[in-house]
Parts: structure tokens; C-alpha cells; sequence
């Protein structure tokens, strides 16, 4: 899909309908999101361009995702987004900018970058300048970073007070520890919470670092000095989420391991019951397996309903003792 968009009355402005060659000219930028091989060529004929990424087969190799040249720079990183369903997921976006238009390509993605300026606030702001619009949209990936981190420490706030109780009222707290079955079935609901979270976390830790490398790379081209300056301040921010998402992953590991220590506890109250059961009924089956049943005068042997009132003593203790497991929250 082709998105177009100008710059009118310091807002970015979408141009509806079939756009001609000679009114791509006029644009400020062009986003192509899963474009087809009609809008592809179009926009690479109009203005010489390759929108191709510069090798999406070499992730982890720095220089392997950006290229110059007198005609264009692309340069590709890493968008991080949470969808209605709360998955994390990375979206590879390449920028490429010419002297006359910034293109932006992603895949994967049904509205690319042009979602973000539903969350633009004031987008044109003193920061990001008017004069650039790789700087516009580059503050406006930082304000999305900024907002998914926001988030994520929110998550993992309700998480910590789910896993200490400390803010939950003495009744809860009561009924929580009274009952060893519910607490554990909050921690497992827990430990699946704790998933996601973090997988947002390290999803977001490689699309700060992507576009770290993005802004070090620009920076060594041959850039205006405005947008030099706006780049040191945008590198200024990014630095700031990394150093907060490793505190957050700090604390998500904590969590994992509270949960972990919960639960560790949890196993070791049952053990003990167990044990003292187990230690209580030891003395009885010691001397019945000294003694046996070999005495001459035993009542029972008269029983004539001896057999069924055993069978039903047993299943009369096997229901108490289930009971009982049940009353303790076992």
C-alpha cells in the first residue's frame, strides 16, 4: 500500500487518490507498506531510487542494513509495536532518503509508520524542527518507544503488587495464605503474565539499539547541521529508554524469581503436612506389622458384616482425608 504525504500547516497532510508522477514530486513523504510491484516501480522510476533493504538476510551485522550514495541513503532498523492481542512484535522498516522525498518501506505491517501519527502530539514541535522530515518521524518513533516502555512498567507494577500483596487489604492477604491451591493458581496466571512482558522487553531493547546504529550511521554522512543536532539530542533519548528497559528487565527477572521462590514455598508447606502425617501414622503401622492380626480372641472374626463395615470404614477414611486436604487448600 502507498501512503502520501505532505507537509500543510505544520501537520502532515495524507493525499487521497491515484497519484500521477508529477504529484509525487510535490510530496514531503512517501510510506510503502507491503507495496506491490506497480507501487514499487513507480516510486523508484519517479525518483531513481532503489526501495529495496540493503540485505535483510544479515540481522545481526551492523553495516549489512545501511548504504550511501549521491542519491540516496537507506538505512533500515526495527520498529516495536504491541498489538490488540498485547503480542509484542518487530517490524523492519527501511528509510531512505533522497534530496527530494524521505521513503519509508515496511513489511509484515498493514499501516507501517502512518499509525504513529495517530500518536503524534504536536509533531512539528521545537525538537524536531519543520525543516526535516526524517527528524519529524524519528521523534515520533521515540515518543512510540517512549509510550510502549510507559506500558510495560505499568504491567510490571501490577505484576510486583500481585506477587507480594503488599498493597492488597489484610482479608485478601488472609485468604491468600490460608489457601495454598489459589495462590498457586494466581502465581501460574502470573508467571504467563510475566511472559509477554518480557518478550516485550527484549523486542524493544533491539529496536532502541537498531535505530542507535541508524543515527550512528547518519551521523557520519553528509548531513545538514540542524539535523545533526537534533540527532545528538534523539540519540540523548534513546540512551535514556535503553538505561530504562534494562531497569524494567531487572525487575522482571525479579519478579520471575519471586514467583519462583512463591511457589518453592507453596511445595514445601505440602511436603510438611505430608511429612507430619506420614510421621504421625508411623508408631500404628509399626506395631501392626510386629504384631499383625494373629490373636486368638478378636471380635471382629464373629462380625457377620465385618467385610463390608472395612470396605466402608475405608472409603468413609478417604473421604475424610480428601476433605481435609480440600479445608486446607492443598
Amino acid at each position: 500500500m502507498l501512503r502520501a504525504y505532505r507537509v500543510h500547516n505544520a501537520q502532515f497532510e495524507q493525499v487521497e487518490g491515484k497519484l500521477a508522477r508529477a504529484a509525487l514530486h510535490k510530496l514531503h513523504w512517501i510510506d510503502l507498506s507491503d507495496p506491490s510491484l506497480e507501487e514499487k516501480k513507480l516510486v523508484e522510476e519517479t525518483f531513481k531510487v532503489d526501495t529495496s533493504p540493503v540485505n535483510e538476510f544479515e540481522p545481526f551485522q551492523i553495516s549489512s542494513h545501511f548504504s550511501a550514495n549521491k542519491s540516496q541513503i537507506t538505512m533500515t532498523a526495527l520498529l516495536v509495536s504491541i498489538n490488540a492481542d498485547n503480542d509484542p512484535r518487530l517490524d523492519k522498516i527501511t528509510f531512505i532518503r533522497t534530496p527530494k522525498v524521505l521513503i519509508t518501506v515496511s513489511s509484515g505491517s498493514n499501516v507501517g509508520l502512518s499509525e504513529l501519527i495517530k500518536e503524534c502530539e504536536n509533531c512539528f514541535s521545537h525538537k524536531s524542527g519543520r525543516d526535516d522530515i526524517f527528524a519529524v518521524l524519528l521523534d515520533m518513533i521515540v515518543d512510540h518507544t517512549d509510550n510502549i516502555l510507559d506500558k510495560l512498567g505499568n504491567d510490571l507494577d501490577i505484576i510486583n503488587n500481585r506477587v507480594f500483596q503488599h498493597h492488597a487489604t489484610k482479608e485478601r492477604r488472609r485468604l491468600i495464605q490460608s489457601s495454598p491451591r489459589l495462590r498457586n493458581r494466581q502465581l501460574e496466571r502470573i508467571l504467563t503474565d510475566i511472559g509477554p512482558t518480557r518478550e516485550a522487553l527484549v523486542k524493544l531493547r533491539r529496536s532502541v539499539i537498531s535505530f542507535r546504529r541508524m543515527i550512528a550511521f547518519l551521523r557520519e554522512q553528509d548531513i545538514p547541521a540542524p539535523l545533526e543536532a537534533k540527532l545528538a539530542t534523539f540519540e540523548s533519548d534513546l540512551k535514556s529508554i535503553a538505561e530504562a528497559e534494562t531497569d524494567l528487565s531487572n525487575t522482571a527477572g525479579f519478579l520471575l524469581e519471586g514467583v519462583i521462590g512463591f511457589i518453592d514455598l507453596l511445595q514445601n508447606k505440602v511436603v510438611n503436612i505430608l511429612t507430619l502425617v506420614s510421621l504421625i501414622l508411623t508408631p500404628p503401622i509399626v506395631v501392626a506389622g510386629i504384631y499383625g492380626m494373629n490373636f486368638r480372641h478378636m471380635p471382629e472374626l464373629e462380625w457377620a458384616f465385618g467385610y463390608p463395615f472395612s470396605l466402608g470404614l475405608m472409603a468413609a477414611l478417604t473421604i475424610a482425608m480428601y476433605l481435609w486436604v480440600r479445608m486446607r487448600g492443598l
